[in-house]
């Protein structure tokens, strides 16, 4: 089996040149963070999950100029240089303002695993990372961390996460998805949750693990990923289906390490995986963090899907475009507008776009009403074969309206959750 040369490492020169791109076209972009550590970075097979930090103070059409000004960067970009196709596979996942940073009320638990690269406002990054670090482990943390534990957890399916925009170094991604996209992901959860304390980056996690625990799987990991995965071997049957077992079994000797541990699973020794998902999804989590947690991507989705829609012939852009609307519904309309209606009427609704004219009333303009139909229409979870470009398109052209109807929905969910908490009180 041949192997491209592992490629230099330029993901500093990439940053730098993208953060200096985006803070000249919107210039209240305050910071650049990113989900993983500079050494977790694969040259070649890595994407940059960046993170952007704003000023205080944006409104809607802040929020919706930004998502526009960004996403023709990465356009921009993509055509200048087409081998970062796969840094710039997607725009910035979570964006906050400052005070959202570090405001206990909207405090998620991967904040603290960010890694900030640069900032306008150093004093401003100190103090966030203050806050951050100081903040005491509670249920809210181990919730999120074990509900992506148990989101991993299982065997790989070979259907899920297919190599996209990698050139010459295609070959090595069977390895790079099932090491650092689909394993390291839930034993950094577990991590945490057994640490009761944050755990950021892929490399520390494997390195920690190597520590903690004797299964060799762990060394074979780390040794795998500083090899640029050139391991032949293990690309063929029957060793890949070899590989796979050990990291389920691997996942499995987690899940009863984390069981006697856990809080919000009363005797989660006595059930499986299955009746741990259940608890989570009647765990006592506040209705705000459950809005956030599904439509955290929103703000800056207008201009991904227009990049999507624009891309040129040699970014392929058809999958993360099905990727996307394989969940836009459920996590950007379901979610968000069902819990709407639950906080109002004490009920829940299967179909929430059933009572939509009722949540409407008195709140969304006749135009946000529109952009909201529309995007449920455009956004079944189905698409026809040829069109995902043309979907993408469309679906930008009404997201202003629907992402001014959604933040209208998240502060109402907010202000009625405030109420009912005072009530209590």
């Amino acid at each position: 089996m041949k192997f491209a040369p592992k490629p230099e490492n330029d993901f500093r020169r990439f940053y730098e040149l993208y953060y200096a791109e985006c803070r000249k076209r919107f210039p209240r972009i305050a910071a650049i963070a990113a989900k993983w550590r500079f050494e977790d970075l694969i040259p070649g097979l890595s994407d940059f999950d960046t993170r952007f930090i704003v000023q205080d103070g944006m409104t809607v059409q802040d929020w919706c100029d930004m998502s526009e000004v960004v996403g023709q960067v990465h356009l921009d970009m993509c055509i200048r240089y087409p081998h970062w196709a796969r840094n710039l596979e997607h725009l910035p996942g979570i964006n906050l303002t400052w005070a959202e940073l570090t405001t206990p009320a909207t405090y998620y638990p991967e904040y603290p695993q960010w890694t900030f690269y640069d900032t306008a406002d150093p004093p401003r990054l100190v103090e966030a990372q203050r806050y951050l670090r100081e903040r005491a482990w509670s249920a809210q943390d181990e919730f999120f961390h074990l509900k992506k534990f148990c989101l991993f957890y299982g065997r790989y399916n070979r259907t899920i996460d297919p190599a996209v925009n990698l050139g010459p170094y295609e070959n090595k991604y069977p390895l790079h998805s099932r090491f650092m996209h689909y394993f390291c992901p839930p034993l950094q959860s577990a991590l945490c949750i057994l640490l009761k304390r944050p755990v950021a980056g892929k490399m520390e996690t494997a390195r920690l693990a190597c520590k903690m625990f004797a299964e060799p799987v762990f060394k074979e990991m780390l040794a795998t990923v500083e090899r640029h995965y050139e391991v032949p071997g293990l690309y063929v049957e029957p060793a890949l289906t070899q590989l796979e077992d050990r990291l389920e079994a691997a996942l499995e000797m987690l899940r009863r390490r984390l069981a006697p541990e856990l809080t919000l699973i009363p005797k989660a020794q006595e059930k499986g995986i299955t009746e741990w998902k259940a608890a989570l999804n009647a765990a006592p989590i506040s209705p705000v963090m459950r809005v956030f947690d599904a439509a955290r991507f929103c703000r800056l989705m207008k201009g991904r899907l227009r990049f999507y829609g624009r891309a040129p012939a040699h970014f392929d852009s058809i999958w993360p475009i099905e990727n996307e609307l394989l969940r836009f519904k459920r996590n950007f309309f379901d979610v968000p507008f069902g819990i709407c209606w639950e906080a109002q009427t004490g009920e829940k609704v299967k179909e929430p776009v059933n009572v939509l004219d009722r949540i409407a009333e008195g709140l969304f303009t006749p135009e946000e009403l529109r952009c909201t139909r529309e995007f449920v229409r455009l956004t079944p979870g189905h698409w026809e074969a040829g069109r995902q470009k043309q979907i993408a398109l469309e679906i930008a052209d009404v997201f202003d309206g629907f992402f001014s109807a959604l933040t209208k929905v998240t502060n109402r969910v907010s202000e009625l959750s405030q109420k009912r908490s005072i009530a209590c009180a």
